[in-house]
C-alpha cells in the first residue's frame, strides 16, 4: 500500500498557521526573553573592557626641500610598519622592565598613517586605562634611543599628546545585544512552531481531509463568530451559536440547513432514526453541531428528540438555556419515568443532563438506555444523540451499537488524523452506519478558500453512496495488508 506523505504544501492553511502563532505567542515571547537573559549573562561573563590611548606624530626628514616633503609622505607607511615591529620585538622589554617593573609591555600597539599626510597615528590598547597611557608614553619617550639605528634621517615630532582614556574603546552595547538575542530566540521558537504545524498530522483543509482520513467528507461548516459585539464578547453572552438566533449569518444558517437536508435524506434512505453525533476530542463543536442539526430538522416539520447522553460533561442545557425537570441519569437509574420535555420556542423534544454521573458508562450501556431509545424510535421521526468525545470515554461505543447512523465532527486543525481514523474505525465496527465527517469551524483565506460551494458535496465525488465508497476502500486496504503479510 502506498505510504502517505507527511504533508502537502497545498493542504496547509495560512489561517491555521497564523492561529498557531497567535496561540503560541506567549511561548514565542518567553523564548525571546530567555534568549535575552542568556545573552546578557554570557556577554557579561565573557566581556573584557579595553582602553585605548593615542598620539599623533609628524614625520619629516632632516632636510627641508620639496623632494624631502615628498619623501616624508612616502616614508610614513614604512615607518608605521617599522614602529609596529619594534614594539612587538624584544627591544622594548628591557625598557619596560627597568621603568615599569614588568617583563613585557601591557598593551598592543597599532601604528597607522593618516591618508595623504605625513602624520603617523600611534595607539596602544590595554586592559586598563593606566596601562594603555603608560605604555604609549614609554614608547614616545624611548623610541629614539631604541630605534636610533633605524630612523637615522627621520625626525618625529609629537603633534597630539596622549591622554589617559576615560571609557572603554570596546563599549558593551547591551541594547543591541538584547534586541538581537530577543529576535534570535523569538525567531527560533517561531520557526519551531511553524515546523510542528507543517509536519503535524492535523486536518487543515478539505484536501488534507480527503487524503488523510478513511472516512468521507459529509459536510462543511465554516467558522462563525459567537459574539459579534464588544459588549457580548466581554459578557460571553452566547455560549454557542444556534440557527434560531437572529445574529447568525445567512451563510452559516444555509450551511446548517443543507447539512440537515443531507442528513434527512441519508436517514430516510437508510431507514435510520437514531443518529449519534460525536467527536474525537473536547471543544470540537460537537454539541453545537448536534443542537443545530436537531433544530434544523425540527424546522422542516420533523418530530425530533435531542438527547444529551454526555453524562460526564453535559452541554445541551447550556446551549438551549433550559434546565430539565427530569435528568436523563435519573431515568436510566430508574428514579424517574421517561418523559421528554417539549421546548415550544425551539420546536424540539429534549432529554437533558446537567450534572456528572458516576457509573455513566454502565448506564449508557444498560438495558434502560436501549429501552429508552427503542421507545423514542417509535414516537419520534429522529432521535439526535450528543455523546462524549471518543478519545476520552468508552460510552460512545455503546451508543454507536444502539444508534442507526453516526456522524464524526472534525474541527479544523484540532485532532490528529491518526486519532480521527481510529475513531472512524471504531464507529465503523459498531452497529450504527458512519455517514462521514462534518468538517467544522473551518477558517480560510478568502482568495484561497476551497469551500466556496455550500452545496451537498456532490463535487467531492461521494454522491449519496454514504457507506459504499468507504467500505470498498477498507476492503482494498485489508486486501493490500493481507497481500503484504503473505509476501512477508
Amino acid at each position: 500500500m502506498e505510504e502517505r506523505q507527511l504533508f502537502h504544501w497545498t493542504e496547509l492553511n495560512p489561517v491555521c498557521l497564523f492561529r498557531r502563532l497567535v496561540r503560541d505567542l506567549p511561548t514565542i515571547l518567553a523564548a525571546g526573553v530567555l534568549a535575552v537573559l542568556l545573552a546578557l549573562s554570557g556577554v557579561r561573563l565573557l566581556y573584557t573592557p579595553q582602553y585605548t590611548a593615542s598620539a599623533t606624530m609628524v614625520v619629516s626628514v632632516k632636510s627641508g626641500s620639496y623632494a624631502s616633503v615628498m619623501s616624508n609622505l612616502s616614508l610614513s607607511a614604512e615607518i608605521a610598519e617599522t614602529f609596529t615591529k619594534l614594539f612587538e620585538s624584544n627591544m622594548f622589554s628591557g625598557v619596560a622592565q627597568s621603568q615599569l617593573g614588568v617583563s613585557s609591555l601591557p598593551g598592543r600597539l597599532t601604528a597607522s598613517v593618516i591618508p595623504e599626510t605625513n602624520l603617523l597615528r600611534l595607539t596602544v590598547t590595554a586592559g586598563a586605562p593606566d596601562d594603555a597611557f603608560r605604555t604609549l608614553q614609554l614608547l614616545l619617550e624611548n623610541y629614539d634611543t631604541v630605534s636610533e639605528h633605524v630612523f637615522q634621517n627621520v625626525v618625529l615630532q609629537e603633534l597630539v599628546s596622549p591622554r589617559v582614556p576615560t571609557a572603554p574603546s570596546n563599549p558593551l552595547n547591551q541594547g543591541r545585544v538584547m534586541k538581537l538575542a530577543f529576535l534570535a530566540g523569538a525567531g527560533a521558537m517561531t520557526a519551531l512552531v511553524l515546523a510542528i504545524a507543517l509536519v503535524g498530522d492535523t486536518v487543515q483543509s478539505t484536501g488534507a481531509l480527503r487524503r488523510k482520513l478513511d472516512a468521507q467528507l459529509f459536510g462543511t461548516l465554516h467558522h462563525e463568530v459567537k459574539n459579534k459585539t464588544l459588549r457580548t464578547k466581554l459578557r460571553r453572552t452566547n455560549r454557542g451559536l444556534l440557527v434560531t438566533m437572529p445574529v447568525v449569518s445567512f451563510y452559516f444558517a444555509e450551511e446548517v440547513s443543507k447539512l440537515a437536508t443531507k442528513l434527512d435524506y441519508a436517514a430516510r434512505n437508510s431507514g435510520g432514526k437514531v443518529i449519534l453525533i460525536t467527536s474525537v476530542l473536547e471543544n470540537e463543536g460537537k454539541s453545537t453541531v448536534t443542537a443545530n442539526l436537531a433544530l434544523s430538522l425540527a424546522q422542516r416539520g420533523r418530530k425530533v428528540l435531542l438527547v444529551d447522553a454526555d453524562l460526564h460533561k453535559a452541554a445541551q442545557y447550556k446551549l438551549l438555556s433550559h434546565k430539565p425537570e427530569t435528568e436523563l441519569a435519573d431515568i436510566l437509574g430508574g428514579r424517574a419515568e421517561y418523559a421528554p420535555e417539549y421546548l415550544e420556542k425551539d420546536g424540539i423534544h429534549v432529554l437533558f443532563s446537567t450534572r456528572s454521573s458516576p457509573g455513566a458508562a454502565e448506564m449508557i450501556a444498560s438495558e434502560a438506555m436501549a429501552s429508552l431509545l427503542e421507545r423514542a424510535r417509535k414516537e419520534m421521526d429522529y432521535v439526535i444523540i450528543d455523546s462524549p468525545p471518543v478519545a476520552l470515554f468508552s460510552d460512545v461505543e455503546a451508543l454507536a451499537d444502539q444508534a442507526d447512523l453516526s456522524l464524526l465532527v472534525v474541527r479544523q486543525d484540532c485532532a490528529s488524523a491518526r486519532q480521527i481514523n481510529d475513531a472512524a474505525d471504531m464507529l465503523e465496527g459498531c452497529r450504527a452506519q458512519l455517514l462521514g465527517c462534518v468538517f467544522n469551524d473551518v477558517r480560510s483565506v478568502p482568495l484561497l478558500n476551497d469551500h466556496h460551494s455550500y452545496g451537498y458535496g456532490y463535487g467531492y465525488g461521494y454522491g449519496y453512496g454514504y457507506g459504499h465508497d468507504r467500505k470498498q476502500r477498507r476492503e482494498e486496504k485489508t486486501a493490500d495488508q493481507g497481500g503484504a503479510n503473505g509476501r512477508a
